[in-house]
């Protein structure tokens, strides 16, 4: 089975609707060898060739909704479009996730600040290899 903490996304191209027909076969493979609780994440992609496009913006919403999918964004890679959104909010979600399952299991992330101030997370895994002298 898949981890909770694996996320799926599909992409589908705007321009071709034969792509986006596709996310229902996926979805119903991904839903039946994964763990219920699995996080799905679409994305349509190549939004900059939106006078192209054959799929509606009515259809994706449809298809939202009827999937109940975590996340969607529409991006370009040519032009790089809500590309550094959807990691940013898919990684939000996974971090929520994770800390749900984490709390309910007693366990906590450490939160260390750097000299910069950056944020380091620390999983109790990697404290129990280093309390062992784990080199893995």
């Amino acid at each position: 089975m898949i981890s909770k903490f694996i996320f799926i996304y599909n992409i589908f191209y705007f321009f071709c609707i034969q792509s986006f027909n596709d996310v229902k076969i996926w979805y119903k493979e991904i839903k039946s060898n994964s763990n219920p609780d699995i996080k799905i994440f679409l994305v349509g992609n190549k939004s900059d060739l939106e006078n192209k496009r054959e799929v509606s913006k009515e259809s994706v919403q449809n298809i939202i909704k009827d999937l109940d999918i975590d996340l969607y964004f529409e991006t370009s890679a040519k032009n790089g479009e809500n590309v550094e959104k959807l990691f940013v909010e898919a990684s939000k979600i996974l971090y929520n996730e994770y800390s749900k399952i984490n709390n309910s299991n007693k366990k906590r992330i450490h939160h260390n600040h750097s000299k910069n101030n950056n944020l380091v997370l620390r999983k109790s895994l990697v404290e129990k290899q280093e309390k062992n002298n784990c080199k893995c």
